[in-house]
């Protein structure tokens, strides 16, 4: 820094390692108001999902080393739920399901276990079309000895039969 700014103007500078960006970022920006490729949920409106928009708020969570995380989304009606998540720090295992509320109904794989890793997607979109009441499960597994920061949202669109 240039030793002839004043003390006032170098405090308004914030430096961040590669590693610490994107938490740096989310403490003076919204997450989903972050381009993609600094670690948010913000895309060009032709690019990627026109679902969301920067007008839909993420909701951030931050996974433990060695933990699984559960998002639970309760179903109250038939819907089309969509939903769109981001690990920040990968190398994490994603999966969702669905279960029902009938004792006698089975639970619903929607995406298998899948490791995530740098080189895959950034955001991971995915919809399910919703008939009986229950919860959507999405599970984020974090197998290694870092902490790594969970953003997602969700729409639900009801639809009729």
């Amino acid at each position: 820094m240039s030793p002839f700014m004043t003390q006032r103007t170098k405090s308004k500078f914030v430096f961040a390692g590669p590693s610490r960006s994107a938490e740096t970022l989310f403490k003076y920006i919204a997450p989903e108001q972050v381009p993609i490729q600094y670690g948010g949920l913000s895309v060009d409106y032709c690019d990627c999902n026109p679902e969301f928009t920067i007008a839909d708020p993420a909701t951030e969570m931050t996974v433990k080393p060695a933990t699984k995380q559960t998002v639970e989304i309760i179903i109250y009606e038939k819907c089309i739920l969509v939903w769109e998540l981001r690990v920040v720090g990968w190398e994490v295992t994603y999966s969702a399901e669905f279960v029902p509320d009938a004792k006698d109904a089975y639970t619903i794989i929607i995406t298998k276990p899948t490791k995530m890793s740098p080189t895959d997607e950034p955001v991971v979109c995915n919809s399910f079309k919703v008939g009986e009441l229950g919860k959507i499960l999405l599970t984020i597994n974090n197998p290694t000895s870092k902490k790594k920061k969970l953003l997602y949202r969700f729409k639900i669109n009801p639809f009729s039969d």
